[in-house]
């Protein structure tokens, strides 16, 4: 049975009206339901306050006792119970405090909670990574995530009082916190804003049992308890001292357990936020709350799965040595790792791609997302199949279709996008002057719609598989790509090649007043059989006015580096000549070839 059709069946059950058989599944479904738990609770007080009200009557005032007439059932459900509560209501008036009395303390449920967490910002360095030597400071990243919680609280009393909050992370930012109402924002004051974890662990039991009398029982029966004054305690042992002796010392590893008087005052089973309000509107309310917690991280985890290689000419080598071609699919996970301390049960998960702005440890709230930590409900938002992107600020928000649970010590992945069919160019890159001697393996492809992709990509861990001899795909490398957006251009690199080899060697160097000119030369050497390509990539000084290299081509990268294109031949070696002049007071200003 559903949440109605139980709510249905209440009123009987409460006037002994039900049938038997049918209470085993109304207990089943109780067990498991908050919101039908707290109503059966209401009607239960309300025919307690009723027949309150009627006791304290003069018997005089009484009509005759007669079977009563259901006519909240005749009247249907809805009516029936708009009609309770409107009697309630009139009987609140007549009686006051044991009606009030019988209806007991506030009922909090959550109705909807919603979590936007942030990808790890530049600069800040992964908590589960090992440390790095570093010449600056590189704040760790533990994760954060906006919170929204919204929950429904049912006889708030007009006037001052106090509600507590549970199931609250204790990673919670408590200067962060933010409490509205959503029924009616102007009829509701925060007077006051607590937020109390201190827990009731066993040192901290024991930390407010100082100088006061405990009992400690040992694990082998032969062996007396101990009880006294417990004056100290560490990890490994308690000092008690038994009244009219001295101290002794007891082993807390020998401990089967320690008897407490009474469980020390301050203490909370979970962390708690407290809040002292002031209500002028009604006593059924919507509330949001809304905070920043650490502890909840995600990242994004890309499979590329490489289905052919082929060798094809390229049309931007002018008919010149083949290109390879290779054929892959993508597919990206969202990783979602929570160690909040609570469980977020059927929460509305948003993902926030992007390098947003935070000051290092210590800072109170992110510069962006304020108006998400305190806007609207997004209750009728409509969402794709499994995740929708949407531009956000400077970044993209990715949200999850379905609610989904996000348990505390859980790691959870979520398809996030997919492409089929893209082609990836693979390549090789040498840099002079490089120890390693081997040219790095890159492939790159156009992140565009034509490529079978076309959709923003963000930061993460980009993992290579390919067939191998056997057919079987095979793990073959990983890599990390920035944030990339549609129609940009990625450059992977998978590591250094196994049968192609080069080397640097200066083979001349003059100066000529503040005129430098230097000259070198880079050898290599093919073993695959199959002619390739290798890109040369010269680190030169940004003050280089000049650069030669006589039958290859060659283009300006960037401002210190030039690329040679060097088509290497199967099993023969190639020598690559190079010359550029610096100034270092005038240079400067390098172009390319064709621009000069």
């Amino acid at each position: 049975m559903n949440c109605q059709e139980i709510r249905d069946k209440l009123i009987s059950w409460v006037y002994d009206e039900l049938d038997s058989a049918e209470i085993p599944d109304i207990e089943a479904h109780l067990d498991e339901c908050d919101a039908c738990r707290a109503e059966l609770a209401d009607l239960r007080a309300a025919r307690a306050a009723i027949a309150g009200i009627l006791a304290d009557e003069p018997t005089a005032a009484r009509p005759p006792r007669r079977k009563p007439v259901r006519w909240l059932r005749i009247l249907g459900p809805m009516a029936a119970a708009a009609a309770l509560v409107v009697g309630i209501m009139l009987l609140l008036e007549i009686g006051t405090g044991p009606v009030a009395a019988a209806l007991g303390p506030p009922i909090i449920e959550r109705t909807g909670i919603s979590l936007t967490v942030l990808s790890q910002p530049e600069g800040w360095q992964d908590a589960t990574g090992q440390p790095r030597q570093r010449l600056y400071y590189r704040p760790t990243w533990r994760g954060l995530a906006m919170v929204r919680d919204r929950r429904l609280i049912r006889r708030l009393p007009a006037g001052v009082s106090r509600i507590s909050f549970k199931d609250v992370p204790a990673e919670i930012r408590p200067d962060s916190v933010r409490l509205r109402s959503l029924t009616r924002p102007g009829g509701l004051t925060v007077l006051e804003q607590n937020y109390q974890y201190d827990l009731a662990t066993a040192d901290a039991v024991l930390k407010r049992y100082i100088d006061r009398d405990i009992t400690a029982v040992a694990q082998d029966a032969n062996v007396d308890s101990v009880t006294g004054k417990l004056l100290s305690f560490d990890r490994q042992s308690m000092v008690i001292q038994p009244a009219g002796e001295g101290p002794r010392t007891c082993a807390r590893t020998a401990l089967a357990s320690i008897s407490l008087a009474e469980l020390p005052d301050g203490l909370r089973s979970t962390p708690t936020l407290q809040w002292e309000l002031e209500n002028s509107a009604e006593s059924r309310q919507n509330f949001e709350v809304a905070y920043l917690t650490e502890g909840l991280s995600w990242r994004a985890d890309y499979v590329l799965k490489l289905a052919r290689l082929d060798i094809a000419p390229d049309a931007n080598d002018d008919g010149g040595v083949p290109a390879i071609l290779d054929a892959a699919d993508l597919v990206g996970y969202a990783t979602v790792s929570n160690h909040s301390g609570v469980t977020f049960k059927n929460a509305q998960l948003k993902l926030l791609a992007g390098d947003v702005n935070l000051i290092p440890p210590g800072f109170v709230i992110m510069l962006v997302g304020d108006s998400i930590i305190l806007g609207g409900s997004d209750e009728n938002e409509q969402y794709g199949p499994t995740m929708t992107e949407k531009a956000f600020f400077e970044h993209h928000l990715y949200t999850v279709s379905r609610p989904t649970t996000l348990r505390d010590r859980e790691t959870k992945q979520i398809e996030m996008v997919s492409g089929q069919g893209a082609t990836l160019r693979r390549g090789y890159i040498y840099t002079a002057h490089d120890k390693i001697a081997a040219p790095r393996v890159v492939s790159e492809m156009v992140n565009s719609e034509v490529n079978g992709l076309g959709k923003p990509l963000p930061k993460g861990v980009m993992r290579l598989y390919a067939p191998g001899p056997d057919g079987v795909s095979t793990y073959v490398a990983q890599t990390t790509i920035d944030h990339t957006p549609k129609d940009e251009k990625i450059r992977l690199q998978w590591g250094h090649a196994f049968d192609i080899v080069c080397s640097t060697t200066d083979t001349n160097y003059r100066r000529s007043g503040d005129n430098h000119t230097k000259e070198s030369r880079v050898d290599i050497r093919n073993h695959k059989n199959r002619d390739v390509t290798v890109t040369v990539s010269v680190k030169i000084p940004k003050s280089t006015h000049t650069f030669e290299c006589k039958g290859f081509d060659w283009r300006v990268r960037e401002v210190g580096i030039v690329e040679i294109t060097v088509p290497a031949a199967a099993n023969h070696p190639v020598a690559v000549h190079y010359t550029y002049q610096y100034n270092p007071l005038s240079g400067g200003g390098l172009k390319n070839p064709h621009n000069n």
